[in-house]
């Protein structure tokens, strides 16, 4: 199944849509890979996210997992994309509903607890969020 959640990236002050979209396929030898011109701690979100979802007792399945940031042609970093990657990875293996995500912004970063954590550039992306007519943006408190 393949899930498609937005978030965005910063250039400059301006905010761009990104679909980070997760193919959890399972069959094959597990693995993950990421595409997209992912940079620095964006490349470090998976150690993250999945040392995250241990210490909240979620487990996925065994698979191949293939992460793709749209546009693949513009670069994308910091830890904003971690809460991106955690949710679109919960829905691909059906823990969250089909559909969950449909309307909303992404953006947060991940202890390795769990805990969300707040992340620069929330503005201009809320500015993208709402000039695309998203239903909202689930984010870090300290960044509401």
């Amino acid at each position: 199944m393949i899930v498609r959640v937005a978030c965005a990236a910063l250039h400059g002050v301006d905010a761009f849509r990104v679909d980070l979209e997760v193919d959890l396929a399972r069959q094959g030898m597990p693995a993950f890979v990421m595409v997209g011109l992912a940079e620095g701690a964006l490349r470090e979100s998976r150690e993250r996210v999945f040392a995250a979802m241990r210490a909240c007792n979620l487990r996925l399945p065994p698979a191949r997992i293939t992460v793709n940031l749209a546009p693949a042609d513009r670069r994308k970093s910091g830890s904003g994309f971690d809460l991106p990657l955690a949710i679109g990875l919960l829905a691909a293996a059906e823990i969250l509903p089909q559909g969950s995500t449909d309307g909303w912004f992404l953006l947060g970063e991940l202890s390795l607890t769990g805990e969300l954590k707040p992340v620069p550039g929330v503005l201009p992306v809320a500015v993208r969020a709402r000039a695309e007519g998203a239903r909202g943006m689930l984010v870090a408190a300290d960044n509401a």
